[in-house]
Formats: C-alpha cells, sequence, structure tokens
C-alpha cells in the first residue's frame, strides 16, 4: 500500500522517472519469486515498451484531451447544468467509479470490434513476454480512445480535473499490476478486481480466450465476456496481426501501413 501511494505522488506530481524506478523496486523482486513464466528481467524488447511508458505519457493527454473536448461538443448543454454538484455527496464517488469501469470496459470492447481502432489495439497484443512493462506497449491513439471513453461521462456530468487525474493514475497502476508475470491467484478478489490472471486470458492465442476479459471481472460477467477456467495458464500471448515486436517508431506507424490496412477483416488475435 505504501509503494502504490509514493508512486500514485510521483505520478501526480510529473516524475514519472522516479515513480517506475519505484515500481522496478517492487515489481521485479515479486515477478522473481513468484514468475509464471522463467525470463529475463532485461528482456528482448524491454527498452522499446520503456520508451512507451516514458514517451506516450504527453501523447496520450494530449490526445485524450482532443478526443474528449471533440466528443463533448454537442453534450456541452449537458454540462452546463453540474449535474454532479445537485447529487448528494455519497452518490458522486460510487456514480464516477461505476462509470469508469463501464467505459473503459467498453472502450476496451470496441477496440477489438472496430476493425480501424484494431489496427492500433494491435500494437499492445503484439505483447508475448507479459511482464509489468510490457503493459507500456500502447499505440497513443489506442491509449487515447480508451482513456476518452472512460472519461467523457464524467466530464459531461461535471467532475472536476482531479477526479479525470485520479482515474488516470488509478488505471495505470491497475494496468501494471494486471499485466505482471506472476502465478499468484488472488482467491477471493480475483472476481473483484483486474488479476494478472484475470488478464493473462485476455492477451492469450488461446482460442477459446478470444475477446474475453474487457475490463472489471463482475462487467464482464454482466456482459458475456468472462473467461477464467479453473487451474489453467494460457498457452501463450500475442497476436497474429504482424505488428512489429521490438521497434518503437514502428510500432506508432503500423496501423498506418498497408500490412495493418490488409488486416482489417481481422477484428481481435
Amino acid at each position: 500500500m505504501f509503494a502504490a501511494a509514493l508512486v500514485l505522488a510521483l505520478l501526480l506530481r510529473g516524475n514519472a522517472v522516479v515513480a517506475i524506478a519505484v515500481l522496478f523496486l517492487v515489481f521485479v523482486p515479486i515477478e522473481k519469486l513468484f514468475a509464471l513464466r522463467p525470463q529475463r528481467v532485461f528482456r528482448r524488447g524491454l527498452l522499446t515498451d520503456l520508451t512507451h511508458l516514458f514517451v506516450n505519457n504527453l501523447l496520450v493527454t494530449a490526445a485524450t484531451i482532443v478526443l474528449v473536448v471533440v466528443a463533448a461538443l454537442p453534450l456541452l448543454w449537458v454540462r452546463a447544468y453540474d449535474v454532479v454538484s445537485m447529487l448528494p455527496a455519497e452518490v458522486t464517488i460510487p456514480l464516477a467509479v461505476a462509470l469508469v469501469f463501464l467505459g473503459s470496459y467498453w472502450g476496451h470492447r470496441l477496440t477489438h470490434q472496430v476493425p480501424f481502432l484494431w489496427r492500433f489495439h494491435a500494437v499492445h497484443h503484439s505483447i508475448e513476454q507479459m511482464d509489468w512493462v510490457a503493459s507500456g506497449r500502447l499505440h497513443p491513439f489506442d491509449s487515447a480512445f480508451t482513456q476518452a471513453v472512460t472519461v467523457l461521462p464524467l466530464f459531461v456530468l461535471g467532475y472536476d480535473a482531479g477526479v479525470f487525474a485520479g482515474v488516470t493514475v488509478f488505471v495505470t497502476l491497475l494496468a501494471l499490476f494486471q499485466h505482471a508475470n506472476v502465478r499468484l491467484r488472488f482467491p477471493v478478489v480475483r472476481w473483484v478486481v483486474n488479476t494478472p490472471e484475470w488478464h493473462h486470458w485476455h492477451h492469450a492465442l488461446d482460442e477459446e480466450a478470444r475477446d474475453k476479459n474487457f475490463g472489471l471481472p463482475v462487467v464482464d460477467k454482466i456482459f458475456g465476456t468472462a473467461y477464467m477456467p479453473k487451474g489453467q495458464r494460457p498457452v501463450a500471448f500475442g497476436t497474429t496481426t504482424p505488428v512489429p515486436q521490438h521497434d518503437y517508431l514502428n510500432q506508432l506507424r503500423f496501423p498506418f501501413t498497408r500490412a495493418a490496412r490488409g488486416q482489417l477483416a481481422e477484428i481481435s488475435n
């Protein structure tokens, strides 16, 4: 809990380098002690994924703001009513949490179901060695789209910037955790929060796991996309979409390439 609080404070202050150093000290020992699959800390592709973590932050923030503003233009009349200020204080936080989990689920699901969006999301699914750093392998547009869908309802209802910042940091920490290379199963909570066991199935190449586990387990349960077979683990991770594996710049340009356009019919891995 202390480590999470420290990382939260560092991220909110913009100290990304120090925050990632703290995360390194937290996750590396855990992944070594409880590794799901044996792999080197300084694996091939680590530099590419670290580049995503460091560089994409500003790009994603700028793109998210643009997408939210553009999408909200027809709904600014709703924001003018400042709906959230009319609600009882004890309702505002639970409502924000519910909206965040529903928004992130449908934003993520759309990136699998809409071919154009999949071209960007495929960069994330090109991960073949799962660990906490791999969580950062995201095309900026893909990440911005999902974040925009997540926070748009909050913006329209009148939530302030502090809520948006909190959502961003929470989602970031959850993403790091759920991609971690650990075999721990987390009894009880594994159907409540996104654990590595849960999210690893989302990245699995196993056919039966295709298009499953988009968000919070309970939300996937509601919409019929939950998959976590007892006592089993994915055979392998990755995608059949031909995303460059270890080249940051080529991963950024991949959605605009002929290879990506040729994959328009392929939705999901």
